[in-house]
């Protein structure tokens, strides 16, 4: 994975530059190195500086003081590709083909396209295993164990006799790692949210867990020396590996002249025909308009090449519904009372204590329409632990309601949900304020 697009290119002139000279070189002198004009050397001192205290240091208005830093053990590594993001878009690819009628095979669906060229370019970086390069070929290889790939020896626990294609039909494997949607990349990406999940429940990380659901929610878009920071900081250096796999070079999402965030959201906003620039999400596009939010200043193309940025499917499923969540648990930690997100590495939402006695568990969900399948898997999830809590609520934003009329339809649904509440985002803060109140008022 790229840090910057000159990163490499600095560090291998400077490292040639050092086993001739005692001295660090001027600019003039670093942009012939580089094969650039000296005129260029405000272009160079902007690279370095997103580079200094991390590969390179120097004393400000100090002649030839430019260093390079002690080795980092936890350098970036270079270009990695993940390979149970392979095998998903490898599963999805054949679950598709095999649907497909007979005179229309010849088409290879998007995501086993996508799959073969990762597989392809893991190859090349390897550069030791020949991989297949057509359909045929494909098909052949995988017929034989997935761990007879040598880039698969990362995934643990994978049994050595499974295939992808058993008896000419698409495995039980393959079929248990496909994923279903519209958008199959923003699927495969959202994976990521779900593997975190779970390293995380086997490991007991609650708090790396908390920081990286604050991080992709809070900070989609940051600068590389932050990011940079954040990889080797205490809380999430458990999850580096799937840090990596979360933020992209920002400049790898759209090519732009500026790059404008969501006023919102944070997130990288598309640029529309007529040149105006929308968010990727409806809600964030209706809020920005209905709350009047500012512009953010746009982030110009020369800088935005040192920026990271969550994946488009880590963003809809991961930071676009957890403002909600942050946004109550912040309302509610305002008026006074103690407030857990996440808690038990994401068993619910929002933990809200007003004291022992009162206790409530909220799952907030950012619905586009109820669904009482998922309703009632919520109820059978939360009910396990009802004893544990006075109030188990499942709470809408306010922006829902028109949409999904929760104040007359949870008349119908509540009673065959076990106890379990259906609330608005405001109405919950009133609930809330009432037992304050009447609690002061004792």
């Amino acid at each position: 994975m790229k840090v910057t697009r000159h990163r490499e290119k600095i560090l291998e002139a400077l490292r040639e530059w050092f086993r001739v000279h005692k001295e660090g070189p001027t600019l003039e002198e670093l942009c012939v190195e580089l094969g650039m004009q000296p005129r260029q050397k405000a272009t160079v001192q902007r690279w370095l500086q997103t580079m200094r205290g991390i590969d390179v240091e120097w004393e400000d208005n100090a002649a030839r003081s430019l260093r390079l830093q002690a080795g980092d053990p936890e350098a970036e590594p270079g270009l990695q590709i993940s390979i149970p993001e392979t095998l998903r878009y490898l599963a999805t690819g054949l679950a598709e083909w095999e649907k497909c009628e007979h005179n229309e095979r010849q088409r290879i669906p998007k995501s086993l396209r996508i799959g073969m060229s990762r597989m392809y370019l893991t190859s090349l970086l390897q550069g030791d295993e020949e991989v297949p390069s057509n359909l045929p070929e494909f098909f052949d290889w995988a017929k034989n164990p997935v761990v007879e790939w040598k880039p698969a020896a990362e995934i643990k626990h994978l049994s050595p006799d499974v295939t992808l294609i058993e008896d000419g039909l698409v495995s039980n494997f393959a079929e248990q790692w496909q994923v279903t949607g519209a958008d199959v990349e923003k699927q495969v990406q959202e994976k990521i949210l779900q593997e975190v999940l779970e390293h995380c429940r086997g490991h007991q990380l609650e708090d790396a867990y908390r920081a990286f659901r604050k991080l992709i929610i809070e900070r989609p878009v940051l600068p590389y020396p932050e990011y940079r920071r954040l990889l080797s900081s205490p809380q999430l250096r458990p999850l580096r590996e799937f840090l990596l796999q979360t933020y992209i070079d920002l400049v790898d999402l759209a090519a732009e002249n500026s790059y404008h965030l969501c006023p919102r959201c944070k997130y990288v906003m598309r640029r529309r025909q007529d040149k105006t620039y929308s968010c990727r999400n409806i809600t964030c596009e209706q809020l920005c308009a209905q709350l009047h939010l500012p512009p953010s200043p746009p982030i110009p193309k020369h800088e935005a090449e040192t920026w990271k940025a969550v994946t488009p499917g880590v963003h809809r499923y991961g930071t676009i519904p957890g403002l909600w969540e942050i946004q109550l648990a912040e309302t509610l930690t305002k008026l006074g009372i103690r407030v857990t997100l996440w808690p038990e590495i994401d068993e619910f939402d929002l933990l809200v204590e007003f004291s022992k006695k009162i206790r409530w568990a909220i799952d907030v969900k950012d619905w586009s329409y109820l669904d009482e399948e998922r309703l009632q898997k919520t109820r059978e999830k939360l009910q396990r632990r009802s004893s544990e809590f006075t109030e188990i609520f499942i709470v809408f934003p306010n922006e829902r309601e028109e949409t999904l009329r929760i104040t007359v339809v949870r008349q119908q649904l509540e009673p065959s949900l076990g106890g379990l509440r259906l609330k608005l985002e405001s109405e919950i803060i009133s609930v809330a304020e009432k037992i304050l109140e009447k609690r002061n008022h004792a």
